[in-house]
């Protein structure tokens, strides 16, 4: 169980605890002001923050600056990722779901509308506070949950993220276009997403060695063996998402709680 489980789940998962999507949560301790300068703001403010933290990393501060960005992340704003099943609990769980446009997206791409971000509140204040671009789209929970399995079949990884700890404000749909992704993963900064409570695995009996779920990793976790002709899955690596399932046609592949796993148990 990750640490983000024992300080604020309650001894389960801390993203299937109700009060962390709760209207009480949002009215506390600058919230809805914090979520709207963080939207309102990012696409402006990114380009430059990222520019400042890749100079740092080339420095003897390298080190430090990661500690300090990471423990600041998981005090105000951190993602972990999570599976299509609690994806589905989520929505049952939140207030309501807002699909809008991903900020990510936004600076890397340049695409103003890639809407593949999902707010968790219908908190109406916050929604008049942020810009006339968001264009907020209301989906009922099964609508949102529909477009969500399409996303998983594409091999974006879903991940839930905070506003000032342990509110949780939103529901991501990342690849490499995403900042998490990039800061994290790609350039490994800091970290600001967390793996999942579960690792995947393949079932050898089943896999036939056709390679498609190696494709659809997002974090090169999986391996082929030319010997065996089957993939396996590297338990270190994998962040638990799910996503090489949905490619698999042969029902090879499983999850399985990290916990339990002597090789992943610690490694979030």
């Amino acid at each position: 169980m990750c640490e983000f489980c024992t300080q604020h789940g309650e001894g389960k998962k801390w993203y299937l605890n109700m009060g962390n999507y709760s209207k009480e949560l949002i009215e506390q301790d600058g919230r809805r002001a914090y979520m709207t300068e963080f939207l309102n703001t990012f696409e402006q403010r990114t380009p430059g923050e990222m520019a400042q933290v890749e100079a740092l990393s080339h420095t003897p501060i390298a080190r430090p600056m990661d500690w300090y960005l990471t423990r600041t992340q998981k005090k105000n704003h951190f993602g972990q990722v999570v599976p299509i099943e609690d994806v589905e609990q989520i929505f049952q769980l939140a207030e309501g779901v807002i699909r809008l446009p991903c900020v990510c997206r936004k600076v890397t791409t340049g695409q103003k509308n890639a809407r593949y971000c999902y707010g968790l509140t219908l908190d109406q204040r916050l929604h008049d506070s942020l810009d006339d671009s968001f264009s907020l789209e209301i989906l009922a929970p099964q609508q949102a949950l529909d477009a969500v399995r399409k996303l998983d079949k594409e091999g974006l990884v879903h991940s839930v993220w905070t506003f000032k700890t342990p509110y949780i404000g939103g529901l991501c749909n990342c690849d490499q276009d995403c900042m998490a992704y990039r800061v994290t993963y790609e350039r490994r900064y800091f970290q600001n997403m967390f793996r999942g409570e579960q690792v995947a695995r393949v079932n050898l009996e089943a896999c036939n060695g056709c390679k498609v779920c190696i494709r659809q990793c997002q974090f090169g976790a999986m391996r082929f063996s030319a010997a065996n002709k089957k993939v396996v899955i590297d338990a270190r690596a994998c962040y638990g998402c799910g996503v090489c399932r949905a490619a698999c046609h042969r029902d090879a592949i499983g999850l399985f709680a990290r916990a339990e796993d002597p090789v992943a148990a610690r490694i979030w």
